[in-house]
């Protein structure tokens, strides 16, 4: 069966919902984690994040040091994925994403648990025991990126990354009467935590350029757009017809 072609529009719509979703479940994991600290300094190497910045870059320069840096006001957007997917997810489970102006936060948790759930189902990442298919993810990434190495590589580090972080934190979340409740209804809570790290990954890790995104709002979209297309050319790759959706 056919699936619904979705409008530019509503994929608008649908980049600003889960947008508004994943900045909820951030806040609240947040929360958890740090109430459930005994002590901040002994956090588990595996799952440590890496909250050093990277240095922005002034307009103009544009360089291979700089492309691999911050650029002011292209690394503050959340990460989602890829278009295509997004598309074909938002097809299956658009029925079950929650009215505007339905406040039941668990109801939203729900949608986005399965709509990950289907993102990493459609790209064949799920291994055993829910876990990320490593292998899979670098098969995928051959494909996506060739001819595009840095972002192949980006990538798999941080899937890498996040398959091991998810695993700390849900951890700690599952056995709260907040973090029960918060995943009672989820489709595979640890998948949801694997996206929500992908989420922000590049605000606690290295921004290159393929990962600079603008906000129409603040009206960095089109500088952000150009300062990204100047660091294709400065690595010698024309600006793929496809870029990431966010």
């Amino acid at each position: 069966m056919a699936l619904h072609q979705i409008s530019q529009p509503e994929m608008f719509a649908l980049r600003f919902y889960l947008t508004s979703i994943l900045l909820i479940l951030g806040i609240t994991v947040t929360s958890i984690l740090n109430v459930c600290a005994d002590d901040p300094e002994e956090v588990d190497q595996e799952v440590v994040v890496n909250t050093t910045l990277a240095t922005p870059t002034s307009p103009g320069e544009f360089n291979e040091e700089t492309c691999s840096k911050e650029h002011n006001g292209c690394c503050n957007e959340l990460y989602i994925g890829e278009e295509d997917s997004l598309m074909k997810c938002f097809a299956i489970h658009s029925a079950k994403m929650p009215p505007p102006g339905d406040s039941d936060t668990s109801k939203a948790l729900k949608f986005l648990s399965c709509f990950v759930e289907c993102i990493y189902k459609q790209k064949k990442y799920i291994g055993k025991n829910d876990s990320i298919n490593m292998k899979m993810v670098k098969n995928d990434a051959e494909k996506m990126y060739a001819g595009r190495p840095k972002e192949k590589e980006y990538y798999i580090k941080m899937y890498d990354f996040c398959r091991k972080d998810a695993v700390g934190s849900l951890n700690i979340i599952k056995n709260t009467p907040s973090g029960k409740a918060m995943f009672k209804d989820a489709c595979r809570p640890y998948l949801l935590m694997v996206f929500l790290c992908q989420a922000d990954y590049h605000k606690k890790h290295d921004c290159p350029y393929f990962r600079w995104e603008g906000n129409r709002k603040d009206g960095t979209e089109k500088m952000c757009e150009a300062a990204k297309e100047k660091c294709y050319a400065v690595d010698g790759i024309v600006v793929p017809k496809s870029l990431s959706f966010l």
